[in-house]
């Protein structure tokens, strides 16, 4: 969201959006923020930033570390997201499917939807292992360097392709892939085969397989996926962990009312 000036308009409006922009701005950054950082993001007064953090620490939904002085987000505040996300149709329809599929093989599953710089962590079941890797509810995943964003390139918008291949693509680690013409033609074969992976791409030792979810009307409405150290989910995955990824993102297409029409993908 753009800055909110920082011109004096009472508690009013844009009180409410500034103090809803600050949360998104401290969920996202997945780590404890400053005042002065906040002041700098929303182009206003430090003290201004802090009378918004004050209150928002009243009602519960930000907790300030002591030795640091800097805000991050309450156990409250990630509950109150949780139950958002449960109530969502697609989570909903999607969590049968995913339990069996980290039940069957134990790597982390994961449930996201498109937005337009990502790919939306929107459920997530743990898995088995007593090492846990997998990623947080709520996070953005890139488009170019995960199973899920490809997911998104493949059968998603054919505008996010293009546009992604007009900026540089970021290396978020030595293996992901930076070359637009790289980047398509991972794409396509992805489209081809109705799945993807990115192994190393977006954090060294981590690996995922994912499968496009369609709607009742054929759009992409999302991706599942197993996330898991690439000790346990290779380069090369097993067929039959690819297969139980595409049948479980097939399950859940069918749950939203999704028909494929012949020869689809996925």
């Amino acid at each position: 969201m753009p800055p909110i000036s920082g011109k004096k308009t009472g508690e009013g409006v844009q009180a409410v959006v500034l103090a809803l922009n600050m949360l998104e701005t401290i969920a996202a950054s997945q780590r404890a923020v400053g005042v002065t950082e906040l002041a700098q993001t929303f182009g206003t007064t430090k003290s201004r930033i802090h009378r918004h953090l004050q209150t928002l620490v009243a009602a519960g939904y930000l907790t300030q570390e002591p030795e640091t002085e800097r805000y991050r987000v309450s156990a409250r505040l990630m509950s109150l997201g949780q139950a958002v996300s449960e109530s969502h149709e697609l989570t909903a329809a999607a969590r049968p499917a995913m339990r069996e599929l980290r039940d069957r093989f134990g790597h982390s599953v994961a449930l996201s939807t498109p937005e337009a710089d990502g790919m939306r962590i929107v459920g997530t079941l743990p898995g088995t292992s007593n090492v846990e890797m997998g990623v947080k509810p709520g996070s953005l995943l890139s488009l170019h360097a995960s199973a899920q964003g490809k997911m998104a390139l493949a059968f998603g918008d054919a505008a996010l392709l293009r546009r992604l291949m007009q900026k540089p693509l970021p290396a978020l680690t030595p293996r992901t892939i930076v070359d637009p013409l790289d980047l398509a033609a991972d794409v396509k074969k992805a489209r081809r085969r109705g799945w993807a992976i990115a192994p190393n791409e977006a954090l060294l030792g981590l690996n995922a397989v994912a499968a496009p979810v369609f709607d009742a009307l054929g759009h992409f409405a999302g991706a599942v996926a197993v996330v898991d150290s690439i000790q346990f989910i290779p380069a090369e995955p097993p067929a039959a962990l690819i297969e139980a990824v595409k049948a479980a993102a097939r399950r859940v297409s069918t749950d939203l009312g999704y028909r494929p029409k012949l020869g689809a993908a996925g």
